[in-house]
């Protein structure tokens, strides 16, 4: 059954209607008021710009996503700028490797760390005992 849109003639009211093809009619009374409303060309049309009529509507809105994308892409490689992970001059094991995230930092700073992860892997274990999932039911840290 198509939509159909109508504008009031009393109230300028608009309302959209489903109607069947054999109830095609050019008026329908309001919604708001009763007066007569007549019917109004839609503003949707399935035609898309910029696409030949081989080109199916998927290879155009893809078309346009990878657009999208590449300039979302742009934008963050610009924000970065050079901030490649080796310009960080992070420290690295002997064997060339970067070191863990675990290990930097002065001593308090990792035993601040260990503590933070000791506590959150009990969290887990202790809800995990109770049969709480994880992200999605409240239960006491």
């Amino acid at each position: 059954m198509p939509l159909f849109e109508y504008v009031c003639n009393k109230c300028n009211f608009r309302f959209e209607e489903l109607k069947s093809q054999k109830e095609d009619s050019a008026t329908t009374p309001c919604k708001n008021c009763g007066g007569i409303s007549d019917r109004q060309i839609s503003s949707f049309s399935p035609v898309m710009a910029g696409g030949s009529s081989n080109e199916t509507a998927d290879m155009t809105i893809g078309r346009e996503a990878d657009k999208r994308w590449q300039s979302y892409n742009n934008r963050q490689e610009k924000r970065r700028g050079d901030k490649a992970l080796q310009n960080f001059n992070l420290p690295k094991t002997k064997d060339g490797k970067f070191m863990p995230i675990m290990a930097l930092g002065d001593k308090r700073t990792v035993e601040n760390r260990k503590e933070y992860v000791g506590a959150l892997q009990k969290h887990r274990k202790e809800r995990t005992a109770k049969g709480i999932s994880q992200f999605n039911s409240v239960g006491a840290f």
